[in-house]
């Protein structure tokens, strides 16, 4: 699992995830994904290029959203894939972790 990442206007972070989110991938992005959630109010997750997502994944994206989310501010998921878009709506987490179509949406949502 890969982690890059890019400021953009108005204080967003963008996140680009690439790979699966299972438990080797969730290991190494593990502890960067922690220090952005801790430190960024207003993160948006490019999930295109995530190609699984296990419960190990979900947990991840879960914590940062809730660490963000004290601080009033927002996660939101975007382009995620068919599969990932299943997997987060039948796990009832897109009502803790938004997620949206695009990134021109997920940057609306974040502001």
């Amino acid at each position: 699992m890969r982690l890059d990442q890019v400021g953009l206007p108005g204080g967003i972070l963008k996140v680009k995830l690439i790979g699966p989110l299972d438990i080797a991938g969730a290991g190494e992005i593990d502890a960067p994904f922690s220090a952005i959630s801790s430190k960024n109010n207003k993160v948006i997750v490019d999930f295109k290029d995530v190609t699984f997502l296990a419960s190990i994944g979900i947990r991840l994206l879960v914590k940062a959203a809730r660490d963000i989310a004290k601080r009033n501010g927002r996660l939101v998921v975007f382009s995620a894939t068919d599969d990932a878009r299943k997997v987060l709506r039948s796990t009832g987490i897109d009502t803790i972790v938004r997620v949206v179509a695009d990134e021109a949406t997920a940057i609306t949502a974040c502001g």
